[in-house]
């Protein structure tokens, strides 16, 4: 895809998308808006939408490119020629950039939902091995058990936990204290509201039935969630922003 493209797709995006209502859309599909002063840089979107084969670019692309069309069709067949003389010129080139995109366009992978059934803690220690960047745990209560399940992980942790009573067991400073020491890079957190317990690994997100405290013990159920994964990881991210440094 030329230079040429990203540009048309670039002035597009600024001609029809207002800079508010472009930041709402590009956060429904988890995306963060980069801005050069008060503006998006729009330019910078547009290389990543085309070039990037990541899932949530793509379908942002998929959802922008059609709405692109409409917006310019739509102002075409209500204002007089001489004043749409760039979208006529826009509509041509959106048409191209169509062309394009389907003939050049490459397999993406999409991550299907996997759910799993984890019976003992080696198998916990084997999901947990495959992190391949930060690894984020919400679980109502952590220990020991917990901190055995990311034993593999060679990423940065980050645990969101309750601030009851019962959540850290006694003398948990001293069982995290030797496990840092092994150089894990983990960070935990106390939030005063927390409920549902949840894994977030390699950008995506799963439901967990039980906490980690209680692997080999009983069976651990994890549901991966797909469509409401960027309404979870927002909440999360709010509550890890208010939660209290352990």
């Amino acid at each position: 895809m030329e230079r040429e493209d990203i540009n048309i797709l670039a002035d597009a995006i600024k001609e029809y998308y207002g800079n508010y209502e472009l930041e709402e859309l590009c956060n429904q599909f988890n995306i963060d808006v980069d801005f050069l002063g008060i503006s998006p840089n729009h330019k910078k979107l547009a290389d990543k939408l085309i070039v990037q084969s990541d899932y949530n670019y793509r379908k942002l692309f998929e959802k922008i490119l059609p709405e692109l069309f409409r917006r310019c069709n739509h102002r075409i067949l209500n204002s007089t020629w001489e004043s749409n003389v760039f979208d006529e010129q826009m509509l041509r080139h959106l048409k191209k950039l169509q062309l394009l995109m389907s003939q050049n366009k490459k397999p993406v992978s999409v991550a299907e939902p996997v759910n799993y059934l984890f019976k003992s803690k080696s198998e916990t220690i084997k999901f947990f091995a495959g992190a391949k960047k930060a690894v984020t745990i919400v679980d109502t209560q952590i220990g020991a058990t917990t901190l055995e399940c990311l034993r593999e992980v060679k990423h940065p942790i980050r645990l969101l936990t309750g601030k009851d009573e019962q959540t850290l067991p006694s003398g948990f400073k001293d069982i995290l204290k030797k496990f840092s020491s092994n150089g894990y890079d983990i960070e935990i957190r106390r939030h005063v509201v927390l409920n549902d317990r949840y894994l977030f690994l390699n950008g995506r997100c799963w439901l967990a039935s039980s906490s980690l405290m209680s692997v080999g013990k009983k069976p651990l159920s994890i549901i991966e969630c797909v469509d409401a994964k960027s309404a979870i990881a927002r909440e999360i991210e709010r509550k890890w922003r208010e939660a209290e440094i352990y």
